[in-house]
């Protein structure tokens, strides 16, 4: 865990500007936000590795599924660089739960995304 309260909550905070910027769709904030060498994996898009790749994926997702929507909770700083929460998805009018781990860079940047649906 990090060792001071105003770490936790800037951790949490960057997970959740990460799914703000997922629900509107924000590839340029969403590029802010993840370091160039970042792995994405997903029990449901499979393995994505580097920003190109991941950008390219989630672009593709994004088109394809313009009705999607994730809503957050229950964020917890899991480790001194991860955050974990719980999310619903509503994907195609259908609405299924899954739990999503974001590690973070020294430089705070998210260097590994693991979700499980």
């Amino acid at each position: 865990m990090p060792d001071n309260e105003d770490t936790v909550a800037l951790l949490v905070t960057k997970a959740q500007a990460y799914v703000e910027a997922s629900n509107t769709h924000d590839l340029a904030r969403i590029e802010m936000m993840l370091a160039s060498n970042a792995v994405y994996r997903s029990s449901s898009v499979g393995d994505h590795k580097g920003l190109k790749s991941i950008l390219s994926m989630m672009q593709q997702f994004f088109m394809t599924n313009p009705d999607v929507h994730w809503d957050g909770e229950n964020f917890n700083v899991l480790t001194k660089n991860c955050v974990g929460f719980d999310f619903a998805i509503t994907l195609g009018g259908a609405r299924s739960t899954g739990f999503e781990r974001l590690y973070f860079d020294v430089e705070g940047l998210i260097h590994l995304i693991e979700v499980e649906r």
